[in-house]
């Protein structure tokens, strides 16, 4: 019975001449995305985005002690903030993340200074964590000199992150270093990401 009163429904409609009530078919594939629903600001999900990543950013430099590369993060910050003003949020995100990243390697280096690997890596994920981070600092320098060349970037600014991730990993068996190292050339791939814009 309930079918019956649908299709009886449906036809009325029709025959006036209204809008079904079916959904409408995906778009085929190829086809041209649609564009935003109406009343919906385009890149408010980046805005908030961007606009999260430079509050965190703001609280990380309010508790790193300062330094020459606390400065190089806090200029990162101001730039993303004049980003963020100018709706260039994808920019501001990138640029706020990179700077997030020094901050958060400071920290490591002034909270956990030379804390070495464990010699025994029980079970879990922490020991396996402390055992992989001087592999994963080497994979992310590597990655963001890969990308430095490829897009053809001379920022001296990411060319300083990556030698910073370069001198801490090379002083030794250090999980804090190794950490912050990690951090370092992640800023600078977020960097590159932020001035090539996409």
């Amino acid at each position: 019975m309930p079918n019956k009163r649908l299709f009886i429904l449906m036809t009325v409609l029709s025959a006036l001449g209204l809008p079904s009530l079916a959904q409408p078919a995906p778009p085929a594939p190829g086809a041209p995305l649609p564009a935003p629903a109406p009343g919906v600001p385009y890149g408010y999900r980046e805005a908030e985005q961007a606009g999260r990543e430079l509050a965190r950013a703001q609280y990380l430099a309010s508790i790193v002690t300062p330094s020459h590369l606390k400065s190089l993060a806090e200029e990162l910050l101001r730039r993303a903030q004049g980003e963020y003003q100018a709706g260039q949020y994808y920019r501001a995100k990138e640029r706020a993340k990179a700077s997030s990243l020094v901050f958060e390697a400071l920290r490591f280096q002034e909270v956990v200074p030379g804390t070495p690997y464990p010699m025994y890596v029980g079970p879990g994920k922490g020991g396996r964590r402390a055992y992989e981070a001087p592999y994963r600092a080497q994979e992310a320098i590597i990655r963001a000199e890969y990308e430095a060349g490829y897009y053809r970037m001379n920022n001296p600014t990411v060319s300083q992150l990556i030698q910073e991730a370069k001198r801490l990993l090379a002083q030794g068996s250090d999980l804090a270093r190794a950490e912050a190292a990690h951090r370092m050339a992640r800023a600078a791939h977020h960097l590159i990401k932020a001035e090539r814009g996409f």
